[in-house]
Formats: C-alpha cells, sequence, structure tokens
C-alpha cells in the first residue's frame, strides 16, 4: 500500500476499487508536549512547550544529517520523560520547584543528558546556540545546570 518504501509495489487498479484512501496528518507536538509536561508536575508546561518544540523542529533542519539523530515525537517523549524525572528528585531533594526558571533549568538539563551523547562533535556547539538563542539568559542557564554541557561535550569528543 506504500509504494514510496523500499521493497513495496502498487496494486492493481482492481484491488485498490475495494480500499478507501486516507491521509494522514502530523500530531500537534505542542499540544502532546504540553500534556506530557502537566502530567509531569510543570506549571509553565505552555511557556516551555512552545520553546521546546520549536527547538527539536530546528535541530532537525539545522544539525548535520546524521543517521541516528531523531528530533521527532519520540525523541521529544524521551527528553520530556527524562525531564520530569529530573523534577520529580529536585523535588525530592530540596521542595518546592515550582519556580518557571528552575523548570527551564530542568529541561535544559534534561536536553544536554538525552541528546548531546548522541550529536558528533561538530553538532554540540549548534546544540548550545539553539538553546541559548531559545531560552532566555543565555550561557547562565548553562552553567546552573552544573555544568552538565561542557562534562558532555568533552566526553563526546573523546569517544570521537
Amino acid at each position: 500500500m506504500n509504494p514510496g518504501y523500499a521493497g513495496r509495489s502498487n496494486l492493481p487498479d482492481n484491488l485498490k476499487k475495494l480500499f478507501r484512501s486516507m491521509s494522514m496528518t502530523r500530531p500537534d507536538q505542542e499540544l502532546i508536549a504540553q500534556v506530557l509536561l502537566f502530567s509531569k508536575g510543570f506549571r509553565a508546561a505552555e511557556t516551555l512547550a512552545s520553546k521546546i518544540v520549536p527547538f527539536f523542529n530546528l535541530c532537525g533542519e539545522q544539525l548535520s544529517p546524521q543517521p541516528h539523530y531523531d528530533f521527532g515525537l519520540r525523541a521529544l517523549k524521551a527528553v520530556l520523560a527524562s525531564a520530569g524525572i529530573i523534577k520529580r528528585d529536585r523535588h525530592a531533594e530540596s521542595g518546592d520547584l515550582n519556580d518557571g526558571i528552575m523548570e527551564q533549568q530542568v529541561m535544559i538539563q534534561s536536553v544536554t543528558e538525552t541528546i548531546v551523547p548522541k550529536l558528533v562533535a561538530d553538532d554540540v556547539p549548534l546544540l548550545k546556540a539553539y538553546v541559548t538563542s531559545i531560552v532566555k539568559g543565555s550561557i547562565a542557564d548553562w552553567q546552573s545546570t552544573g555544568g552538565c554541557l561542557p562534562w558532555y561535550s568533552i566526553c563526546v569528543c573523546r569517544s570521537r
């Protein structure tokens, strides 16, 4: 039924008449991200979702084309799940974390922990620039995550 994929062929006309044609639409990633963030306890879910979805789109368009890169809904969900775990762990350690800036820092840490290890060395500075352009406050937010980005970029560069 999908002739565009390898190993598939077109159906004969007499069989095509038996099936209904249908079209697929792209899911609303921002709405999905909002729901996932709200379910993880984020109070600023609307603003975070409106930042993280364009960030993933930008990464998918601008980073080098590598076969192991995935900036789709699956990777977005993994980053949001990781952010929920980080938020829960920080909440257990220090109590109330409903501050919007703290939630942004949790999101930045989640991005650095889940995406940076998959990147080639040339794309790490680009990712840092994208995050600083999307998140208000530029480099201070990177340093407030406990230095995750420098550590990951050193590990990535050494392994390559």
